[in-house]
């Protein structure tokens, strides 16, 4: 009899039962349209505004600011200013030593042009580069270095004048010069090749002589690369010329490393 009410009890109890839990929803697609809405129903934080104030408020800079038109003139912050005073005297310095070297640079030009002319006549030589000694103290002594004044054989030369004074230069022109000439169409050319493949039956020396009438010949001189040596001989009438219408380059410098 135990046996059977403990079986009526047992079909009488309720089974226990889990509560199922919602898998949550996949999230949406990076950049999707429903993305974009569920971040617009997400709380945003508030932007920390009161640690920027007080940065600000403790900024020397910012609290010294001044507007001067589109200029903003930060007030004085000793973290920065010795930098900014240096940065200032070292561009003025920068600037004064281009101004000075300029100069020098000029005057050693000058003195080593001169020296290589004065060496070149008397050793008969075509020396180009003149290296000046100058000395420096060193921990071991004095130490002998160089500036190197490199004076290249370019010339300019002005086209109007050499070409104009070419009968007047006589035989020194081809010692002194040599001429290039390039051929170019005329502007009317595209004229003329429509006319000659029009007509289509020249020939010999009748073709020759029409794309003659097609070239426009342009001679241009420049200076020999023994030009110095030659003109050292030329009679002073012809020197009047050249120094009207050549132009040595301007000498290099080379310093020591």
């Amino acid at each position: 009899m135990a046996s059977k009410k403990k079986s009526a009890a047992a079909e009488t109890t309720p089974a226990t039962t889990t509560a199922v839990v919602p898998a949550p929803a996949p999230a949406p697609p990076a950049g999707s349209a429903l993305g974009a809405l569920m971040a617009l129903g997400q709380k945003k934080q508030a932007p920390a505004t009161a640690s920027t104030i007080v940065q600000s408020l403790t900024d020397p800079a910012i609290q010294g600011a001044s507007k001067k038109g589109s200029i903003v003139q930060l007030g004085f912050d000793p973290s920065i200013a010795e930098k900014a005073k240096n940065c200032a005297a070292l561009k003025e310095a920068l600037d004064n030593a281009a101004t000075a070297f300029a100069t020098l640079q000029g005057d050693m030009r000058d003195y080593g042009d001169s020296k290589r002319i004065r060496y070149n006549d008397m050793f008969k030589s075509d020396a180009v580069t003149m290296a000046v000694p100058f000395e420096v103290e060193t921990p071991g002594g004095i130490e002998k270095k160089f500036v190197q004044v490199i004076c290249t054989n370019r010339y300019s030369c002005s086209q109007d004048v050499i070409k104009g004074s070419k009968e007047a230069l006589g035989e020194f022109y081809p010692r002194l010069f040599e001429e290039t000439e390039v051929k170019t169409l005329k502007p009317n050319a595209e004229e003329l090749i429509r006319n000659l493949l029009a007509e289509m039956g020249l020939t010999g020396e009748q073709l020759d002589n029409t794309m003659d009438n097609l070239r426009e010949v342009r001679v241009s001189v420049k200076a020999k690369d023994n030009y110095e040596a030659e003109a050292r001989n030329v009679p002073e009438a012809i020197k009047t010329i050249l120094d009207q219408g050549v132009k040595r380059q301007a000498p290099g410098l080379k310093f020591p490393g």
